[in-house]
């Protein structure tokens, strides 16, 4: 079944967006677009980080990240994207989500 989302962006995060190439906004552009007509990802393009932050996996040259929640029921913010230089998720690049997660709840 598929549920229908209304995703918007932090406007941070969609500043860190335009930062990269055209290559990876359109990567990033067309994971949104799918969250916004079936309402979720999966894997791999898609990753529980912490019990509600996801980030979306992009590989294009290298790795990049958006991290997004669900907010109430029908709505998904974009809260940080970047590009990944290590295996782990950094705890920096959480830790930003999470702060700005709090002007959505």
């Amino acid at each position: 079944m598929i549920m229908k989302k209304e995703v918007f962006y932090d406007k941070n995060a969609l500043k860190e967006i335009w930062k990269f190439n055209k290559n990876i906004q359109k990567e990033f552009l067309a994971l949104v677009e799918i969250l916004e007509t079936e309402g979720q990802l999966s894997q791999p393009e898609a990753k529980k980080v912490i019990h509600n932050l996801l980030e979306m996996r992009i590989q294009h040259g290298g790795a990049y990240r958006g991290l997004y929640a669900y907010i109430k029921r029908d709505y998904i913010v974009i809260l940080h994207c970047f590009q990944k230089k290590t295996r782990k998720t950094p705890l920096k690049n959480i830790k930003i989500a999470k702060q700005r997660l709090h002007y959505y709840v």
